[in-house]
């Protein structure tokens, strides 16, 4: 065993979970050719030592430490369940989680972090879950924004570091308290997702295949908060909305079934697009929403 022999050479050593690299940042971590993770005490190694081992293992970066404090305030609050005051006090009214993977484990966690603050307005916070995977936190944008064009952003990303990546773009959220289970959550839906091998999929156009897998009652929940989340309260629109739909967006037809005049009925189904983001009238739109709506009323909720 290869741990075993380490452990000869370094006694602090330690093999790690992945719940243990959230909170031992005094670490050190290497991924042995057995798929082990092993810790080394940070201030026991020697420059000499780190080198030797750099060449011996792959280093692990799932607990790559926060570069500033930003950072560290979201993984309090999506890894430790703390309510950081500061992001309370800069009143982040909205963000959304992008997911992404490399299909290397040997990338650059600083170059990556210099292309994409680069490619972004803000210094956008960054937190690795391990050697090739992590999460993107924008703030204060909507996930439909049309300057975040994440096709154009994977391009770049995929020329800069000559291998593919795959990014999952979550949904947009409004509620802070909600960031941990939305986090865990898009992480659930990108690995259910990835064998569609896509290198960018919107929340929207994963629907369907999430409904096919065996969601529990609160992550249903999840999937209808998350798109409807603008529109939730608002009953007449959500059941104009989906007569719409069953009526394959034909808004004459869907006027005589709601006894309504059709410029009225085309105003609500602007208001919901205006309002979620989601094209409705385009079938991909169409048919996560309905989705959607088939859960709500199966939830009762």
């Amino acid at each position: 065993m290869i741990f075993d022999q380490l452990q000869e050479m370094f006694p602090d050593a330690i093999k790690a979970t992945d719940e243990m690299l959230k909170n031992h940042h005094h670490y050190t971590w290497f991924l042995t050719s057995e798929n082990d993770i092993i810790g080394f005490p940070k201030e026991e190694l020697t420059r000499r030592e780190e080198a030797l081992l750099h060449v011996l293992l792959t280093p692990y970066h799932a607990n790559e430490p926060p570069t500033n404090e930003r950072e560290k305030l979201w993984m309090d609050l999506l890894f430790h369940q703390d309510m950081p005051q500061t992001l309370v006090d800069t009143n982040v009214q909205k963000f959304h989680f992008v997911y992404f993977s490399f299909s290397d484990e040997t990338v650059d966690p600083e170059g990556f972090r210099e292309a994409i603050y680069g490619l972004f307005p803000k210094k956008t916070p960054i937190l690795w879950e391990n050697n090739h995977e992590g999460v993107l936190i924008i703030e204060g944008e909507e996930a439909t924004d049309e300057f975040l064009s994440y096709s154009e952003i994977i391009d770049v990303l995929t020329t800069d570091f000559y291998m593919n990546i795959q990014l999952f773009v979550g949904p947009t959220i409004y509620e802070l308290s909600k960031a941990a289970s939305y986090y865990h959550w898009i992480k659930k839906c990108y690995h259910i997702t990835k064998d569609i091998n896509q290198s960018v999929l919107e929340y929207n156009e994963a629907i369907p295949y999430l409904v096919l897998h065996n969601l529990t009652n609160e992550e249903q929940e999840l999937v209808c908060e998350s798109v409807l989340y603008k529109v939730r309260e608002e009953k007449e629109l959500l059941k104009t909305v989906q007569v719409f739909i069953e009526s394959n967006s034909n808004t004459t037809l869907a006027a005589k079934k709601m006894f309504m005049h059709r410029n009225s009925l085309q105003y609500r189904v602007d208001k919901f697009i205006e309002k979620t983001g989601i094209d409705i009238k385009q079938f991909d739109g169409a048919f996560a929403v309905y989705l959607c709506l088939m859960l709500k009323n199966k939830l009762n909720i």
